[in-house]
């Protein structure tokens, strides 16, 4: 998808340290059964959009990526009665979910649109467009870009919901480095690795306009 070797290799760095600090993460002895499903999906989430940055990413079955990924936003949303320690409240446990449950369901819906075009393209080799998307690519970044007004207009929101949570996490690693008795690689590097996933995933949907 993504045609400038650069471009891609930075997005692809940006994606694979989130997940090895997921699968990290996963491995560690003090972690509750449910922040180690939470982590198996962040790690499978950003090894599928560092897989979507290169040619060969189009051609992974879409099916299982769509079904985990929209499993994996319902599990965010009910994750908090299951963490340890539990939310405050329960608006405290949904503004928590909510960044994890959009960015699954973004997932989930970049997985549907990359089937679309390779099954339209006819695999690697096709050259027939599909309704909604351009094959020729929008710019020399990508291969190809949404040309459908619904699309693109999905993307976009997309990427500002995403850019948005980026931030927010960027805030929140920054605030935790600033406390003196902040564990540094626990506390300050989890927000960090969410951020950079959420910036790669908005940069990705913008390329894609």
């Amino acid at each position: 998808m993504i045609a400038a070797t650069g471009l891609r290799w930075i997005l692809t760095a940006l994606f694979l340290l989130p997940a090895l600090f997921a699968l990290r993460a996963t491995a560690a002895p003090d972690r509750a059964s449910a922040d180690r499903v939470g982590h198996v999906l962040h790690a499978v989430m950003a090894a599928a959009m560092a897989a979507m940055v290169w040619p060969w990413g189009t051609d992974l079955p879409a099916g299982p990526q769509i079904l985990v990924f929209s499993l994996g936003a319902l599990w965010f949303a009910a994750a908090p009665r299951f963490r340890s320690p539990r939310p405050a409240s329960p608006r405290e446990g949904l503004a928590a979910a909510v960044p994890h449950v959009v960015m699954m369901l973004a997932m989930a819906w970049m997985a549907a649109v990359m089937d679309g075009h390779a099954t339209a393209s006819g695999g690697p080799g096709g050259g027939h467009d599909m309704p909604g998307m351009d094959m020729s690519g929008g710019g020399a970044a990508v291969t190809m870009s949404l040309s459908g007004a619904g699309q693109q207009g999905t993307a976009v929101l997309l990427s500002v919901v995403l850019t948005a949570f980026g931030l927010l996490w960027l805030a929140q690693a920054f605030d935790r480095a600033r406390v003196p008795a902040t564990p540094l690689p626990a506390a300050v590097a989890e927000p960090l690795c969410h951020a950079a996933m959420a910036l790669g995933m908005a940069l990705t949907f913008v390329l894609l306009v």
